[in-house]
């Protein structure tokens, strides 16, 4: 599998780049896949599934050992086991606390208690929208890739942003209001 993904790349140094990556995050992603689909197998296939999503858009990371290519590898690797396992009851939800560190680019964009309220609502998203939000609008994916990412149609990307940044612009306006 790791031949296949490294044929995907053109360069020597993305090859070596994505090596890097692999061997960084190959265990976590498994892990991760494993708990959302109780079966080794299975979170294999799904690990295997996101790393060929990867090696498709890895053009687009910069640092591999970093918060957000470790939040980003987990997002692909955990929407891969959902889509596996779309219909199986042993599918379970994670926990968001991992995505926390994501959230940082809002803080230019308001004060401190402000920016905390925003982590808090984009936490506090639905998971669908919530993977789709941080790939299009903090990671900066066009909704192609997003789509392409996330195995879903870029209208349905496209719809789950628009509801993200709905559901943000409520959440928010209601805790402006409630003060």
């Amino acid at each position: 599998m790791l031949s296949v993904c490294l044929m995907m790349l053109d360069s020597e140094d993305e090859r070596t780049r994505f090596i890097q990556l692999y061997e960084q995050y190959r265990k976590l992603m498994h892990y991760v896949a494993r708990g959302i689909l109780k079966d080794d197998h299975l979170a294999e296939d799904a690990v295997q599934e996101a790393f060929l999503r990867i090696a498709k858009n890895f053009h687009k990371i910069n640092e591999i050992f970093c918060p957000q290519t470790k939040n980003f590898v987990v997002i692909i690797v955990k929407n891969a086991a959902l889509t596996m396992a779309k219909g199986n009851s042993a599918a379970e939800s994670f926990d968001a606390e991992e995505f926390t560190e994501s959230g940082e680019s809002w803080a230019d964009m308001a004060e401190k208690a402000r920016y905390e309220e925003a982590v808090q609502a984009i936490l506090e998203l639905p998971e669908i929208y919530r993977h789709v939000f941080y790939l299009h609008e903090y990671y900066g994916y066009d909704l192609k890739e997003t789509a392409n990412l996330l195995g879903i149609t870029v209208d349905a990307a496209k719809k789950r942003v628009q509801r993200a940044r709905n559901l943000l612009r409520e959440r928010l306006e209601d805790k402006e209001d409630g003060e």
